[in-house]
């Protein structure tokens, strides 16, 4: 049986989205094409509960040990933990020592993937990389959230990360997986043809579990009125801020918006609470926090008229296809990743061009205006996911690009 590590920056059902979703169910439908696949991720902290897995606990997990090597303030060091580039020993030291694996497929880049870079190198293996934001496309908003992240902290780690190579990961890269046309236009430009564009899938059923009913009475204060939701982490990236400005201006009275997912920028948390208190609408904005995958997250979307997908930028949008599955529309935009769904869905499609809140809560009105709209657009919506988005299709396209990187590894090792 061919195995295949799958290696993340972060693995954990308190913080679960859509890579952890993207990692877990490849790693489950290798298995059923008989593949050995694992998953490697960082340890959790000791006072997290459960199994350490948020969909399917059939899938091998082995955990590593992560180093934060920068120096600052208590809640600098933690953000920075969280978000920056950590070091990693024993898991290239693992595989240093495990050498029937004969190949590894990287989610994260930095120092943790130069680690397993270099241990791969040494020993002669391939690995694969899968790109899951933005990294050739960075905005220039983004270069400014960066360099406000790293503002006032000293990174000790630099010589870790050049003894590894940390910078070298794409360069030496089998494969280079993107899943949207601009970063793999950015990609090829620079790597030429080991580029890959790839879709991403969705578990129907689970999505179809949801119950309306159910989410009443978890959530009674959003038993009246018509529910919006943003799913995704509490990010800049994510701008729940704009559904914020948008709701205020536009939703009806009876409405409420759900904010849904894990705190990863405590300070953009905290701007968003300021947002909502100067709204006036707290007691119709709800940030919820994370979610239980398998039935809180269905069950919300099941509740949900729709769903609003503000981010500034996507590599894909799987919470997109999450929200199909489940029956609910989306409004959102239709640049970088979501292009792909957006051409999916079509004419149905609920679109907004800008990130202007005047734009969206125009967009908001007039959906909210017309059910006959929402509900083809539902329709449209699960659809496409039927037909188009399956992981079954995903991980047997994997499985082509890992035994072609196995076997031309081979042919140059003769």
């Amino acid at each position: 049986m061919p195995r295949v590590a799958h290696v993340i920056r972060k693995y954990n059902p308190a913080e679960w989205g859509g890579m952890e979703t993207h990692v877990e169910q490849v790693a489950r439908h290798l298995a059923l094409l008989g593949w050995g696949a694992e998953i490697h991720a960082p340890y959790i902290s000791s006072g997290s509960s459960g199994s350490g897995h948020a969909l399917d606990p059939t899938v091998p997990v082995k955990r590593y040990h992560v180093l934060s090597p920068y120096l600052g303030s208590a809640s600098k060091r933690r953000a920075l933990k969280e978000t920056g580039s950590v070091l990693t020993v024993d898991e290239p030291l693992r595989l240093l020592w495990d050498r029937q694996l004969p190949i590894a497929h990287l989610h994260t880049a930095g120092r943790i993937g130069g680690a397993v870079r270099t241990a791969l190198r040494l020993t002669k293996r391939p690995y694969v990389i899968s790109i899951h934001g933005p990294l050739l496309t960075v905005q220039d908003w983004q270069k400014k959230a960066l360099a406000d992240r790293f503002s006032g902290a000293v990174d000790l780690g630099r010589p870790f990360g050049m003894l590894v190579g940390a910078r070298r990961v794409l360069d030496d890269a089998a494969r280079i997986i993107v899943f949207n046309e601009e970063e793999r236009l950015a990609m090829t430009e620079k790597y030429g043809q080991r580029v890959i564009l790839m879709e991403q899938g969705v578990d129907l059923r689970r999505m179809e579990s949801g119950n309306a009913e159910r989410a009443r009475r978890r959530w009674p204060h959003l038993a009246k009125g018509p529910v919006l939701t943003v799913l995704a982490r509490l990010t800049r990236a994510k701008n729940q801020l704009l559904a914020i400005q948008a709701f205020a201006r536009a939703a009806p009275p009876d409405s409420h918006l759900v904010l849904a997912g894990a705190t990863v920028e405590a300070d953009y948390r905290a701007s968003l609470e300021r947002e909502i208190q100067a709204s006036g609408l707290g007691a119709r904005i709800h940030i919820m926090g994370n979610l239980d995958a398998v039935q809180e997250v269905p069950d919300l979307l099941a509740l949900s008229r729709l769903m609003l997908m503000t981010s500034h930028v996507e590599p894909f949008g799987l919470v997109v296809l999450e929200a199909w599955a489940a029956g609910c529309p989306v409004l959102m935009g239709n640049r970088f990743g979501l292009a792909i769904l957006a051409d999916a869905i079509g004419e149905k499609g609920l679109f907004v061009q800008t990130q202007e809140p005047e734009d969206w809560a125009s967009a908001l009105r007039a959906c909210l205006a017309s059910p006959e709209r929402l509900d083809s657009a539902a329709r449209a919506g699960k659809e496409v996911v039927r037909q188009r988005f399956s992981w079954t299709a995903v991980a047997q396209r994997l499985q082509d690009v890992y035994l072609e990187v196995i076997e031309e590894n081979r042919r140059r090792a003769k």
